[in-house]
Formats: C-alpha cells, sequence, structure tokens
C-alpha cells in the first residue's frame, strides 16, 4: 500500500481532517452524522475525555464538564475549568488531533508519511508553538505548519488553474471566528501578502444564536418559565439548538424554514424567513466585508487587481456573505462547494509535496525545533504581477460549476440544495495545485510526558460490583493488607539505609 499525507484542520467550532494518496485528496469520516467533528472536549468523572459528538451527547447533562472555542484561548494561561480540574487549551487540542489521528490510523492501517496542521495567518510564534506542543500531546513526532488562507488557495488553485502572480482575497468565516487574507501565487508556491485580519468573536455560532433569539421570541414565556435544572429540559432544549442550526443551513438555499420546537408543555413549528434572519446578521456581516477590504488594501492590491475573492468556512455559504461582498468590494467572488473542507483538503495535499520527490517536488528538509521565528509559510517572494478578474465584477461563482453559472449579484441562487455529502475528493497532484516546493514549516515536536488523559473509547463506562457483599469486603480487607505491607517493606528498607 502506497503511503499517504493527512491534512488537519482544528477549527474553533468543528474539525476537518482529509488524506492524499495515490493523487486523491479525501475527507475523513471522523462524525456521526458528517465528516467534521465538533471541537469539544468533555472530561469525564474517571478522568477520561471524550472528544467530538460523544463529547457533545454527554454535555447535555454535564456543561460544566464540557470545553468548546479552546482554540481562541490558546496562550491563554488560565485554562479552562471542567468539573473540578482546570485543563490547558493545549491539552485539549491536543486531545482532537489524538482523536483525529487514530481514526485516521484505523482507517488507513498505518502511520501518515507526513501531517499538516493548519492555523489562522493571524497566530504570531507563540500560538504556533502551542499548535506544536499540542501534536506533542498527540505523540505525533513531527509535523507541518501551514497558514489556512494558504490552503484555501491550494485547494481552489487545484479546481480552478492560477496563474503565477495571481492575487485571491481569501474570506474564512467559520464556526466561531472570521479571517481576511490576500494570497499570492509564486513562482514556486504561495505566500501570504499584506497585514491578515480577522475576528475572533464572529462566527457561525453568533448566526445560530440569532436564528435561537427568533425562537425565544416568538415562544416567550413559555421559554423563559422552563425548569433549566430538569435535565429532560435541558435535552429538550439542545434537540431546539439542534434544529436552529439546521434552520440557519437550509436558509442558505431556501428563502424560509421552520425551527420544530418540542418542550414540556410546548409543542410549536417557529418559522423563520432568510429576509428576518439577514436583517439580524447584517451588521456583523458588514464588519467582515469591511474588515476584508481593510486587508486587501494593506497588501497594496487594488479590488479589480484580484483573480478572485475566495469564500472558506461552513458559514461562507450564508448568501449574503457573497451578496455584501460582491457589492462592497467589487470583485468576482468564488464559493466553494463545500467550505468547511477546503482547508483540510488545501493541506494534505500541500503535505504530498514532502513525499513526492520523484515527481519534481523538493525533497522535504529535516524539521527544525519549534522557535519562536519564522513565518508560517517560508515562500520564496517573487515579482508581483497582478492578474485581472477571471469574471464580471461582482458576480458569484460557484467553486467547480461552469463559468456560465456565474450569478450577478443580488438575483436568487440555489446553490447548495443538496444535502452535503461524506468524503469530499479532490482529485490532484501538489504541481497541479502550484506546489513546487513544500509550502509548509517542518517542525518537530517535543515530547509530552504524561499530560494527556486517557481518552475514553466509549461514551459511558460504568463497574458495578453485584456480587456477595462478603466476599467484596475480604476482598477489599485483602488489597489493604497488601498495600499495608508494601508500606512496611518501603519503611524497612530506608531505616536500614540510614
Amino acid at each position: 500500500m502506497s503511503g499517504y499525507t493527512l491534512g488537519v484542520d482544528v477549527g474553533t467550532s468543528r474539525t476537518a481532517a482529509a488524506v492524499w494518496r495515490d493523487g486523491r485528496a479525501t475527507t475523513v469520516n471522523l462524525g456521526d452524522r458528517a465528516d467534521t467533528i465538533p471541537s469539544a472536549v468533555l472530561l469525564r468523572t474517571d478522568g477520561a475525555l471524550l472528544v467530538g459528538d460523544a463529547a457533545v451527547r454527554r454535555g447535555v447533562l454535564e456543561p460544566e464538564r464540557l470545553a468548546r472555542g479552546f482554540k481562541r484561548r490558546m496562550g491563554d494561561p488560565t485554562g479552562l475549568l471542567l468539573g473540578d480540574d482546570v485543563l490547558d487549551p493545549v491539552e485539549l487540542t491536543g486531545a482532537v488531533l489524538r482523536h483525529v489521528v487514530d481514526a485516521v490510523r484505523a482507517r488507513e492501517g498505518a502511520e501518515p508519511d507526513h501531517v499538516t496542521l493548519t492555523h489562522p495567518a493571524t497566530w504570531g510564534a507563540l500560538r504556533r508553538d502551542l499548535l506544536v506542543e499540542a501534536a506533542g500531546h498527540a505523540r505525533l513526532a513531527d509535523v507541518g505548519l501551514l497558514a489556512e488562507p494558504v490552503a484555501a488557495a491550494v485547494h481552489y488553485a487545484a479546481l480552478d488553474r492560477l496563474p503565477v502572480g495571481a492575487v485571491v482575497a481569501v474570506y474564512d468565516l467559520g464556526g466561531g471566528t472570521f479571517d481576511a487574507t490576500v494570497v499570492v501565487r509564486t513562482a514556486d508556491g504561495y505566500e501570504l501578502r499584506g497585514e491578515p485580519g480577522g475576528d475572533e468573536h464572529i462566527g457561525g455560532e453568533d448566526v445560530d444564536e440569532a436564528v435561537l433569539r427568533h425562537v425565544v421570541a416568538a415562544l416567550g414565556r413559555a421559554w423563559t418559565s422552563l425548569d433549566t435544572d430538569d435535565p429532560a429540559v435541558l435535552a429538550a432544549l439542545a434537540a431546539v439548538r439542534e434544529q436552529s442550526v439546521l434552520a440557519k443551513e437550509a436558509l442558505s438555499s431556501d428563502v424560509e424554514a421552520v425551527v420544530p420546537v418540542i418542550l414540556p408543555g410546548v409543542t410549536r413549528q417557529v418559522r423563520i424567513t432568510r429576509g428576518e434572519l439577514e436583517t439580524a446578521i447584517r451588521i456583523d456581516v458588514l464588519r467582515t466585508v469591511d474588515t476584508l477590504a481593510r486587508t486587501v488594501a494593506s497588501a497594496g492590491v487594488r479590488p479589480t487587481d484580484l483573480h478572485a475573492v475566495l469564500l472558506t468556512g461552513g458559514s461562507s455559504r450564508i448568501p449574503l456573505v457573497s451578496e455584501l461582498i460582491a457589492a462592497e468590494i467589487g470583485a468576482p467572488v468564488v464559493v466553494d462547494a463545500h467550505p468547511k473542507y477546503a482547508v483540510c483538503l488545501g493541506a494534505a495535499l500541500s503535505a504530498a509535496g514532502r513525499i513526492l520527490p520523484a515527481a519534481g517536488v523538493v525533497p522535504a528538509p529535516r524539521p527544525a525545533p519549534a522557535s519562536g521565528g519564522g513565518r508560517a509559510t517560508d515562500a520564496v517572494p517573487s515579482p508581483f504581477a497582478a492578474v485581472g478578474p477571471s469574471d464580471a465584477a461582482g458576480s458569484v461563482r460557484l467553486l467547480g460549476e461552469d463559468a456560465a453559472a456565474a450569478v450577478p449579484a443580488g438575483e436568487e441562487r440555489h446553490l447548495l440544495a443538496a444535502p452535503e455529502p461524506q468524503g469530499v475528493v479532490l482529485a490532484a497532484t501538489p504541481q497541479e495545485a502550484g506546489v513546487v516546493v513544500p509550502v509548509d514549516r517542518a517542525v518537530r515536536t517535543r515530547e509530552v510526558r504524561g499530560a494527556l488523559r486517557h481518552l475514553a473509547e466509549r461514551d459511558e463506562v460504568e463497574v458495578t460490583w453485584r456480587g456477595d457483599s462478603r466476599r467484596g469486603a475480604l476482598l477489599a480487607l485483602g488489597v489493604l493488607a497488601a498495600v499495608a505491607s508494601v508500606v512496611g517493606v518501603l519503611l524497612l528498607v530506608a531505616s536500614l539505609g540510614r
């Protein structure tokens, strides 16, 4: 069996992974109903860690033990309180990484030849080093670090060829954060240009909350009078939140959606229209568009010089996003059909550049120790040659579809009516995506001893003694006697040593 590479995108809200093997990058099924899993970790009372869907399920009844959004806390020395214990965001991130690597290893039957981890372009040396430390928690010997917009650009180039000198603005609206970056295709890879922008407090979760606020307003006192100490109510509220997320996603392809509400004493269907949701989130989306415009200006690029504005992140599918970007920026907008997977697919494809020296890719250098210096993408700068937009300014195009599918801004679109499939495939080699030399930064991890707790294989493990109580008591006395004997021997040895 040929070797493979792994790209992992640990997001603030969700985590995705993809493997590249034999010219194809494919997303990995990590979750119960999707290829992504929630970036969530729950600390059980026995010290075991649950990750992803299992953590969220159990967290409904034990919210004080559930950690989410810890990517934002990377570098925060205070940690997160889970039950009676405090866990560092690095350890939590390491738990997610280990869960992903174990799942991929079980599927592929072997260790990956190279692992590339992505990170926001706004992260400095400290946070990048902490990500390397998290990889050590996940028992990875060495990794590559790659800025998320570069990975997205590599994915885009594999689908829609980018000429050398092409400039792409990457608008990444994920579940919990927003990032804006300008990426330039160079002669041998990609480099970041200008000052990356972003906002760690705007994302798809805010849109979810907007839908939920609409539901709460419609229910009125029926919602506010609920007993949140009742486990049945907590489970029902979690179901309403999940239905609110599904309604948000449905409004990306339809003009209205219904949120079914089944609570103790309350059964209703709350209707919400796309217009109502857009009114609630318009100011936040305009803030992201303004950040994008400032980021493009910091790179010394005019909107007319952009090859495209590439939308990535699951929340970028919201139609209002592409409409406002096309209207305010005036550059062609490219919407990935599956934007939440663009980064991990690009990372897996980039990682392939380190195992294909025979195909013309420069072999990977020996990983250097983690340090505070260096950029996330050490591409060699090349002369800047702007390339004009491929489509009329202000148009929106679905990536991978025929060029004739460009839609004028403001016109009704149904780009994502089909359900999202599992196993998104990208057929390409690194050279076809413009990766001539490795674009990630290879780093050797440091060994982390005993820091990561036991990861639970199952959602719950309980052991109860139901045998003869006398036998149980005798067994307990036997154990105590054995412990006492060992302590006595140790004390005797210590006294003789004096």
